[in-house]
């Protein structure tokens, strides 16, 4: 999507928001690069027909509309116009409204999101954990176990070396000097972190955050034909199959997301479409 030649970074920018403005919101006038980032009108024509310089035939100048367009032989040269990204946006605008990345959205279709309980995340923890996590320490941290053989509220010491989400939490990969083995923590579980030190581990030794396993998936059978075929190009399935690769660390997580460990007794084929076909992996996986 970038230019080979030496470009600046905020022409750049003008052109990728060109770009994202004729293809999703059905083309662009100068007052819009005006307006967005502050350039004279003069500059605003130059970068629109620097874009037409570097990208040609990727727009042309609609009269009756006053202003530029996508042509039918567009093709993506600054900005990335997979449905992927922009639904990425539209998620961000419509879920939290963080704003967290430049979309160059303007008209905005409606839409909402789910709401899901939001964790409480202490930022100061969070702070000395990704400085751990960077600087290869360990900490003591303050944690709130689940297990029931874990202590329910202890200190313990952890070497953090990796972050995960899971779809609903985020967790930090870690050593932990307790149990001497690599483990999952929930970030929203630690309350304090003190006493900094070396982390004395080998994150490398972490075999399952390492190794990557393939989850080859299919529709599941039990579905009537045209439910599979539905199903196979929703997830654009090559020969009924659509492989996953997965850190092993992960695997656990996966198979809860997709409910690939709901039995298939007792349960509408509809509630559980995806099977796995190797549904092997998830048994032989041990921390």
């Amino acid at each position: 999507m970038k230019q080979a030649n030496k470009i600046r970074w905020g022409t750049e920018r003008r052109l990728e928001f060109i770009e994202f403005r004729i293809y999703w919101e059905g083309g662009i006038r100068r007052a819009d690069l005006t307006e967005t980032f502050g350039v004279s009108t003069p500059q605003a024509s130059g970068d629109l027909s620097l874009y037409q310089d570097l990208a040609p035939g990727n727009m042309v100048y609609d009269s009756s509309e006053k202003k530029y367009i996508a042509t039918a032989e567009f093709k993506a040269k600054y900005c990335d116009v997979s449905a992927e990204r922009y639904l990425a946006y539209l998620r961000d605008w419509a879920g939290d409204r963080l704003n967290l990345s430049d979309s160059w959205m303007s008209l905005v279709p409606a839409a909402d999101t789910v709401p899901v309980p939001s964790r409480r995340i202490n930022p100061l923890v969070l702070k000395q954990i990704v400085a751990a996590v960077r600087n290869a320490r360990s900490l003591e941290v303050l944690y709130r176990s689940l297990n029931k053989d874990g202590g329910a509220h202890a200190w313990r010491r952890i070497s953090p070396h990796a972050f995960a989400f899971d779809g609903m939490r985020w967790h930090v990969r870690a050593f932990c000097h307790r149990d001497s083995s690599f483990k999952d923590f929930v970030v929203s579980r630690f309350d304090k972190a003190r006493h900094e030190e070396p982390a004395e581990c080998d994150y490398a030794q972490d075999r399952l955050w390492h190794e990557f396993v393939d989850v080859v998936l299919q529709a599941n059978p039990r579905l009537k034909p045209h439910q599979r075929v539905a199903i196979e190009e929703d997830y654009a399935m090559e020969n009924h199959r659509l492989t996953l690769s997965v850190r092993k660390a992960l695997l656990f997580y996966l198979e809860k997301h997709l409910r690939l460990d709901y039995p298939d007794e007792g349960l509408p084929a509809e509630a559980k479409p995806l099977c796995a076909v190797n549904r092997e992996v998830f048994s032989r996986q041990a921390p």
